[in-house]
């Protein structure tokens, strides 16, 4: 090393010890745990049915468990390190797949158990899938299971005459008629079963052809707010099965409580739903058996078993407690590997080993911190003093340095950054703009000078290593063709073209990236660009509420498929937060998932992410590879393409059993 280059890592390091001191001073002392890792932001919840983020998701996967776990399956790749990950059995001891794989039927083992004594049954799978897809409880990952019979037009409220329904009673605990709703939305209200027989609906109102999207919608739900449902309800025996001699009664259902108090024949209903407890896809047949229906074969269907979106939540918890309440450690029960000990704002979560896991025994850590670390400097020199075994977010400026030793792992990933435009906000409504600001972008001198841990330009939204796959070309950097788009779109030379905010979470790696293409765009296109940053949970919001025009993401594949990383952009997909929506996008990511032949169905993938690399709702900048710092005592780790790293599973070697400091 260089003298220069010694004397600015020593420097270097001197800053980040100061850092790492007022870091730790901000906390009360408390003894380490004995394995701790950076876990980025803070998570802003710990609900498997709530959470969006990776932070989120490092938490739950250990807290909880569904049927199927990803765990590490044979040896790292000798060529890229990477270590296969499958879906495995977990409170499933085994599963059953149909001939023709639309029907999975998942038998429970013994011996599984709730944190609070109580056995893990597959009444407590039903119950969380039908909760994990209710419209109240905005599940931003439901879509994924939307091929689960019934399960789309719960989740989206939609029901046709004819239909077997639910209807949900305006009361719940606390509610009177006509007076305001719960918060909470379990427990339910009353609940009547029975067949739809009429929708009596007001006149459609006419919507001026000037009204922004959010008026239509607005006044489209209100009309939908007045209709009157008229259903054949049956009871229920006690066991909650239907009677086999029921006779049905017509009654009268709104949701409208100015409807309901105008007529005494017609009751206040939260909810009038397709009934998916009864006839949906996801049955508890007996306490160890749970079946799966699918309207079509999903070939990566155990991969979305395996997410912790369809993880168990129990069901005593969330209706005692309420939403968020449940997730408080005084409150919470869980399932997984590890439980719960304490959550510390802006610090840490730590858990503990559960000692009623089922697979206790081959759990090694006895404790666990999640440490809630943005700061790579800080991050860096907490794993060199061996307050942290493992670390993601690595300085640049010192990264040469790091590559070298043998604690560094570097790998690709199924994962992609990007920025999502805002199509109702002109002029990135204008094609012709969304293209010319991407062919303005020069991602190698982003890759080459700014984040330099061997990232690889993206013109399009899917990462390369997919078995089977190829993905589309893109539009690539072309400043000349950018100008000419930018003046047919009416803004030569960039005159005339509104100042536009870009929009990005707090973080040391997004800054230097948000400033450079502040800077290409302005000498390429003269459009001027305002950087914004905000901490995680505000970021999440505000995106969510589409209140912005440029914003950062990035996704990290929820399975080895295409389809992850192109259902996102669906119309009406609540993860895209685009406004942007094209029929034949959506016609052909439905069309492939009916394809059961894997080369037609890879090729209309293929096709449906052209569309998207040429209308470019979100500008793809980079694929990501890892680039992180584990301690070469610890058993286990290897990168992952999914970027899985299952606590579980690792341990410090026997020999050395006491983390090293280096």
């Amino acid at each position: 090393m260089p003298p220069e280059v010694r004397r600015g890592f020593v420097i270097f390091a001197g800053l980040v010890v100061v850092a790492a001191v007022i870091w730790a001073a901000r906390v009360e002392h408390t003894p380490p745990a004995e394995f701790a890792f950076q876990n980025g932001t803070d998570p802003s919840t710990i609900d498997p049915h709530r959470a969006t983020g990776q932070p989120e998701g490092r938490i739950i996967f250990e807290l909880f468990e569904g049927l199927l776990r990803m765990l590490p399956e044979g040896d790292p790749d000798p060529e890229t390190g990477l270590q296969p990950m499958t879906p495995q059995p977990a409170m499933a001891e085994t599963y059953d797949i149909s001939g023709d794989g639309k029907t999975y039927t998942f038998h429970l083992r013994d011996g599984i158990f709730w944190t609070d004594g109580t056995p893990v049954t597959a009444h407590d799978f039903a119950w969380s899938w039908m909760r994990m897809l209710h419209p109240a409880t905005a599940c931003e990952y439901a879509y994924l299971i939307n091929e689960v019979a019934l399960a789309e037009p719960f989740n989206k409220s939609i029901v046709e005459v004819g239909d077997r329904v639910e209807v949900e009673l305006w009361d719940r605990p606390g509610e009177s008629p006509g007076g305001e709703a719960s918060l909470q939305h379990f427990p339910r209200g009353t609940m009547k079963y029975g067949t739809l027989r009429n929708i009596v609906k007001p006149d459609e109102p006419k919507i001026a052809k000037d009204a922004s999207e959010e008026k239509r919608e607005e006044i489209t739900q209100d009309w939908r707010e007045r209709w009157i449902y008229e259903v054949d309800v049956v009871e229920l025996e006690s066991d909650g099965s239907f009677a086999a001699d029921s006779t049905a009664t017509l009654q009268r259902y709104s949701v409208s409580p100015d409807i309901a108090q105008s007529d005494d024949g017609i009751q206040q209903a939260h909810w009038v739903l397709v009934d998916f407890q009864h006839f949906g896809g996801a049955q508890a047949i007996d306490d160890k058996t749970f079946v799966v229906r699918l309207n079509n074969s999903v070939p990566y269907f155990l991969n979305l078993v395996a997410w912790y979106p369809s993880f168990p939540v129990q069901k005593n918890c969330v209706e005692t407690y309420g939403s968020p309440m449940w997730t408080k450690t005084e409150n919470i029960v869980t399932n997984g590997p590890f439980k719960l000990q304490f959550r510390r704002l802006r610090d840490r979560i730590r858990a503990e080993k559960n000692p009623d896991y089922w697979n206790a025994k081959n759990v090694s850590f006895k404790t666990v911190d999640f440490v809630s670390l943005e700061s790579q400097n800080t991050a860096l020199n907490m794993y060199e003093t061996g307050q942290l075994h493992w670390i993601y977010q690595l300085p640049t400026s010192v990264m040469e340095d790091l590559e070298v030793r043998d604690d560094y792992h570097s790998a690709p990933k199924l994962s992609v950054y990007f920025y999502k435009l805002n199509n109702d906000v002109p002029p990135l409504d204008d094609i012709r703009v969304r293209q010319a600001i991407s062919m303005a972008i020069d991602r190698k001198q982003i890759v080459q000078q700014v984040t330099k841990g061997g990232e690889q330009p993206a013109y399009s939204v899917v990462p390369p290593g997919i078995a089977g796959y190829k993905g589309a070309e893109g539009l690539k950097e072309n400043v000349q063709r950018a100008q000419q788009l930018l003046a047919e779109a009416g803004f030569p030379q960039g005159r005339g073209f509104p100042k536009i905010s870009l929009l990005y979470n707090t973080s040391e790696r997004h800054r230097p990236v948000a400033e450079v293409l502040q800077q290409q765009l302005q000498n390429n296109l003269n459009i001027k660009v305002e950087i914004k940053n905000m901490e995680w949970g505000s970021f999440v919001e505000t995106v969510q509420q589409e209140k912005y025009e440029m914003a950062r993401y990035g996704w990290v594949g929820d399975y080895p498929d295409p389809n992850t990383f192109l259902d996102l952009w669906v119309s009406d997909n609540p993860q895209s937060n685009t406004n942007w929506s094209n029929p034949e996008y959506d016609g052909l990511l439905k069309s492939a998932s009916g394809e059961l032949d894997p080369a037609k169905r890879m090729e209309l993938l293929r096709q449906a992410e052209t569309i998207l690399a040429t209308e470019l709702p979100i500008i793809p900048i980079y694929f990501y590879t890892s680039a992180e710092m584990a301690k070469t005592n610890i058993v286990g780790f290897a990168p992952s393409a999914l970027d899985l790293h299952p606590l579980s599973v690792l341990r410090f070697r026997t020999d050395d059993s006491q983390p090293a400091k280096d």
